[in-house]
């Protein structure tokens, strides 16, 4: 499990540094203006990522009880090609309900661990961002620029649902983005099981 995790950490840290130099070359002002229109997409993935973190925290850790109710909220995104800012931000609401006070206040004082180095006003990503993981923008999902370079699309990000789990066929980076979420559901149904 220790090993996934690590391997999970380092794919998301790969994609995270590949979108802070694309954004970085093609201005840092238009991704911080696109992780503000798609705040709640990026906070939900923010908050599952500090929901995995709260999984391995003996003290903070969500009971059995909990993950069957993350799931239940969670779950059904995975079949949905589509999540909105209004969806998202719907889905933050019912995810807080779920929490403690100690749990929620132990999330609120995590840092994002891939945040450093970006923009101004963009530190709180997560996996599958754009061109990162499979997010909007990745190989195949977004037009070629200058040397065949791929161009940062920050319209791809509309709509986009990390956690759906058709990718395109041939996207390495959306696989592995599926791999991580597939990896952190694997282990809510774990604990929702009691194991």
């Amino acid at each position: 499990m220790k090993r996934r995790l690590t391997i999970m950490i380092a794919v998301a840290l790969v994609a995270t540094f590949a979108v802070v130099a694309l954004a970085q070359q093609q201005g840092g002002g238009q991704f911080a203006a696109m992780r503000e229109k798609y705040k709640y997409t990026f906070q939900l993935m923010t908050t599952a990522r500090h929901i995995n973190d709260l999984l391995k925290d003996k003290k903070y850790a969500p009971t059995s009880a909990q993950a069957k109710q993350l799931l239940g909220i969670l779950k059904p995104l995975r079949t949905k090609p589509k999540l909105t800012q209004d969806g998202a931000k719907n889905v933050l609401k019912s995810l807080k309900k779920v929490f403690t006070a100690g749990q929620l206040n132990a999330m609120a004082r995590m840092k994002s661990k891939f945040g450093q180095g970006r923009p101004p006003g963009a530190r709180t990503g997560g996996p599958g961002g754009p061109g990162a993981a499979g997010g909007p923008g990745a190989q195949g999902q977004r037009p070629a620029g200058q040397n065949g370079q791929h161009k940062f699309d920050p319209n791809a990000m509309k709509d986009f649902n990390p956690f759906y789990t058709k990718i395109p066929k041939g996207d390495t980076r959306a696989a592995a983005r599926l791999k991580m979420w597939n990896d952190f559901f694997a282990a809510l149904e774990k604990l929702a099981k009691g194991k």
